[in-house]
């Protein structure tokens, strides 16, 4: 079963296209390393304060998929303080 995300997120805090990059490439290393999901930022690339991040990953088990993407978004909440995750449109 593959499932995916697509998580849209305001950074309210970037002031620059270098800034917003520095914060996207740091969420983007932390949830890959520590949940080993496939990530990527696809929309929104030249604009400061949004960015549209696609999750993605394999599983034989719906529920422990939907429990890892649950957990992925709880960890970016927190580590993340000073961003908005404004939608998450889910997949299946």
């Amino acid at each position: 079963m593959v499932k995916s995300a697509i998580i849209d997120i305001y950074l309210p805090l970037a002031n620059s296209l270098k800034s917003k990059r520095n914060i996207i490439k740091s969420i983007i290393h932390k949830v890959h390393n520590k949940y080993n999901v496939s990530i990527a930022e696809v929309d929104h690339n030249d604009k400061w304060k949004n960015s549209k991040l696609c999750l993605a990953m394999v599983s034989n088990e719906k529920i422990y998929s939907e429990r890892k993407f649950s957990d992925i978004i709880k960890f970016i909440e927190i580590s993340y303080p000073d961003i908005e995750i404004t939608k998450i449109e889910d997949f299946q």
